[in-house]
């Protein structure tokens, strides 16, 4: 499997740029049960985008149906994973929900982006 790591970069400067965006608001009017839930939900997103990455890395030469089982099956096993953990964060360990899910949300949307910007990427230098 080869490493990226121009794309990796990138998903380490857009948490990064997060993270200074929001620094200062979260670090003045959050507790300490919030900043929890934030990050969190961000290391959630990041390892379902890793794995993201991970699928695409390793499907990436083999034909399209078996490309198209990793990327996509992959998907539903990923939410699966993250559903199972966010439930056990909220009920077990009382995490707070509403800063859990909108943080989980935030980097879902934003690693989604990346993760379409990286796909798009290696298929458009397939051809």
């Amino acid at each position: 499997m080869k490493i990226d790591w121009s794309f990796l970069r990138l998903v380490i400067f857009c948490f990064a740029g997060a993270a200074l965006l929001t620094y200062y608001p979260i670090s003045e009017f959050a507790t300490t049960e919030v900043i929890h839930g934030i990050i969190a939900g961000g290391v959630m997103s990041l390892i379902n985008l890793l794995l993201g990455y991970a699928a695409i890395e390793i499907s990436y030469e083999r034909s399209h149906t078996t490309f198209l089982k990793y990327v996509l099956g992959g998907m539903v096993v990923r939410l699966m994973l993250m559903w199972g953990v966010l439930l056990v964060l909220i009920r077990l360990y009382h995490f707070h929900s509403a800063s859990l899910m909108l943080s989980l949300l935030f980097f879902y949307v934003m690693n989604l982006v990346l993760e379409i910007f990286y796909l798009q990427k290696r298929v458009t230098s397939k051809k």
